[in-house]
C-alpha cells in the first residue's frame, strides 16, 4: 500500500491518463492500465481513491459502462454537465455509459 501513499511512477502514469480525458468522454479502469501496457484495473481504482479527487475520476468507469461504486450519484451530476451520453438500465444507478459513444482513447 505505501506505493499510494507516496506518488509513484505507476500512480503518477495513472494519474496523467485520467486527466487527459476529455469531458464528456470516459475510459475502464482496465483501458486506463493498458495504456501504459500493464494490467492493474484495481490497481487503477486503488490509484483513484487515494488521489483525493485530484483529477475527473468519474470519467473512469467500470466494465459494462457502469459509473464508479458507490459514486453513482456524484459522478451523474458530472455526466450530465459534461454531456457524457447515458443509458438507462436496470442497476441501483438507474443509468449507464454509453460506452460505444463515450469511449476515448489517447
Amino acid at each position: 500500500m505505501a506505493v499510494f501513499s507516496e506518488p509513484g511512477e505507476y500512480t503518477e502514469r495513472v494519474l496523467d491518463v485520467v486527466e487527459s480525458i476529455p469531458p464528456g468522454r470516459v475510459m475502464t479502469y482496465g483501458d486506463v492500465a493498458a495504456v501504459f501496457g500493464r494490467p492493474g484495473a484495481r490497481a487503477v481504482g486503488m490509484v483513484l481513491r487515494y488521489s483525493g479527487g485530484t483529477v475527473p475520476w468519474w470519467r473512469v468507469i467500470r466494465s459494462g459502462g457502469h459509473p464508479p461504486a458507490g459514486k453513482s450519484a456524484e459522478a451523474l451530476a458530472q455526466y450530465e454537465r459534461e454531456g457524457t451520453p447515458m443509458l438507462p438500465c436496470d442497476s441501483d444507478a438507474g443509468y449507464r455509459i454509453d460506452y460505444d459513444s463515450a469511449a476515448w482513447l489517447p
